[in-house]
Order: structure tokens, then sequence, then C-alpha cells
């Protein structure tokens, strides 16, 4: 939904994206696995994960730099971090 809002309506989106930044953190953290974890749930966690990245990618590419600085921050950290290739193939083909 925030990919489709981003191409829809960029200038409302690009004045909002610091306040998608807390939703956004918790869906990318890893999950925490106990000894109830089963394969499934990892998986589901992965995809939504890869979901919230492309989401994250089309974002990126309306925000303009200074508006959201929480955002900014976010996206340098994942740009860094584990997902750091995902993330850049999702940016050039978004």
């Amino acid at each position: 939904m925030l990919f489709r809002l981003a191409q829809v309506a960029p200038t409302v989106m690009a004045q909002r994206l610091d306040e998608a930044v807390p939703e956004l953190e918790k869906t990318m953290k890893d999950v925490a696995v106990t000894k109830d974890t089963v394969k499934q749930d990892l998986e589901r966690a992965a995809e939504l994960q890869r979901s919230c990245l492309r989401a994250i990618a089309g974002l990126s590419k309306i925000r303009a730099s200074g508006n959201a600085p929480a955002f900014d921050v976010f996206v340098s950290r994942l740009e860094q971090g584990k997902w750091a290739s995902e993330f850049k193939e999702l940016r050039s083909s978004a």
C-alpha cells in the first residue's frame, strides 16, 4: 500500500515519511527465535521484511533530502546493514 501511495501521491507521502519510520523499523527487525518458533514463522517474517523493503525502496525515491531526517537515517542504516545488496537492487529496479 505504501509503495502504491508513493506512486499516486508522492508529495503527500514525502511529507509524512518520518511518521512511517517506527513501524517500518519494527517490521525490519530480526525475528526473535524461541524454542516454539517453526520454520513457517521464520519464512513468513522474511517475506514480510522483503515486502517492507520494497515499500522502503519506493518511498526512498520520492524523498527530498532533509525533509524527513528520521527516514534518511533509517535508509542509511538499511544501505549499510544485512539488507544492503537487496535494497540496492530494489532501488535500481523500482
